[in-house]
């Protein structure tokens, strides 16, 4: 059986997971596929991770943030280009926000969830814990896949740059038991005894630690720590729950990674490990694009004969024959890109491998993410 294209695995997903290294061209990928979505007549949502912001003015919006902006048709008329059938709306992380969100939606306790808005760590922590972004990711994926009104068909999610593609799925984990551990209630347990019981945060067992550490922290920082911990108390089987239900959407069958890096020999390395890594956990890789690819410059690779050029450059045959020489090493370039295409797709079997020719300008707007879409779901080439 033959390999999906790009186009037959987006029509058949509702959620469309983009991940790899940063600088590869992920979230311009994660843009022309939800615009491609739209075309296909879905309504479709986009959540970037992107801090610098250039999604919102790739599809002419002055800003987007945590809640989601629609890329009105008239942008895509202003731009020369038809505006697309479906609904498209695009929303940006902030983690700050998304905490906050979270905490005020899901905590039990109303003066709890005061006194941890309120406090002094909390701010620092919602915005620099690791695996914070990755969890509010997951949140953000969450409320999205499981509402009700406007429901939405398809959603791509352009994750935070990896080194692996396992960082995205297993930072949420490590930083829920980062704050709940034996080592946290064990620092909680006097701050909650003091809370109950009037007696002080020192006392016996933990209070010598604590009392020797307050000598380099101050005792206020570690009240502020030991609350900041309580605060949580009572979320946590909540974090862990959507956080398991969002691994079950996303090992759903509707569910493809798309794996985006570019056609270097160290962009196939980690395009490769990428692919393993989703594969062993049991995720569907719906696609590998690689970004960046070194067009033909003449079809079939071969550049037109020298005397050709001379013809049309009569006054500088020196010229030609550099331009010839010029062609010829591009049309290796091409070729050897079209290669490493054909060869990955070989070895992954069931998943579309789409090579995306070099744009002669960064993605910055409308008219950029059409070309980049038209290149990533345009006909594969013919040998």
């Amino acid at each position: 059986m033959a390999d999906p294209t790009l186009s037959e695995v987006l029509a058949q997903a509702r959620c469309v997971v983009c991940v790899g290294q940063g600088g590869v061209g992920k979230t311009s990928t994660s843009a022309a596929l939800a615009i491609e979505a739209a075309r296909q007549g879905r309504r479709t949502a986009v959540l970037t991770i992107d801090p610098a912001r250039r999604l919102a003015n790739a599809l002419g919006l002055p800003e987007i943030g945590n809640i989601e902006r629609e890329v009105p048709k008239a942008a895509f008329e202003a731009a020369g280009l038809e505006a697309p059938e479906g609904k498209l709306t695009a929303l940006m992380l902030d983690i700050k926000q998304a905490w906050d969100e979270v905490v005020d939606s899901y905590h039990p306790d109303p003066e709890r969830k005061q006194r941890l808005l309120q406090n002094r760590l909390y701010e620092a922590m919602s915005s620099a814990l690791a695996g914070s972004q990755e969890y509010m990711a997951m949140e953000k994926l969450y409320q999205l896949s499981t509402r009700t009104e406007d429901r939405l068909d398809v959603i791509i999610l352009d994750t935070p740059p990896a080194n692996h593609a396992v960082d995205f799925l297993e930072a949420p984990s490590r930083m829920l038991d980062a704050l709940d551990n034996d080592a946290t209630r064990w620092l909680l347990e006097p701050y909650e005894r003091r809370r109950g019981i009037a007696s002080r945060i020192f006392d016996a067992g933990s209070g010598l630690f604590i009392r020797t550490i307050s000598r380099f922290t101050g005792t206020e920082l570690l009240e502020d720590l030991a609350e900041l911990l309580s605060g949580f108390q009572g979320m946590f089987q909540g974090f862990r729950d959507r956080a398991a239900a969002v691994r079950t959407i996303l090992a759903a069958a509707d569910t493809s990674f798309v794996v985006v890096s570019t056609p270097s020999e160290s962009g196939l390395v980690d395009a490769r490990a990428f692919r393993d890594r989703l594969r062993e956990r049991q995720l569907r890789v719906g696609s590998v694009v690689l970004n960046r690819a070194t067009p033909a410059p003449f079809l079939a690779g071969e550049a037109p004969a020298p005397e050709a050029l001379a013809r049309a450059l009569a006054s500088t045959p020196e010229l030609a024959a550099r331009l010839e020489a010029l062609a010829m090493e591009r049309a290796e370039e091409a070729l050897a890109h079209r290669e490493a295409a054909e060869e990955l797709a070989l070895e992954t079997e069931g998943c579309a491998v789409v090579a995306v020719p070099q744009l002669p300008r960064d993605v910055h707007d409308l008219e950029g993410l059409e070309r980049l879409r038209q290149g990533l779901f345009a006909p594969p080439p013919q040998r």
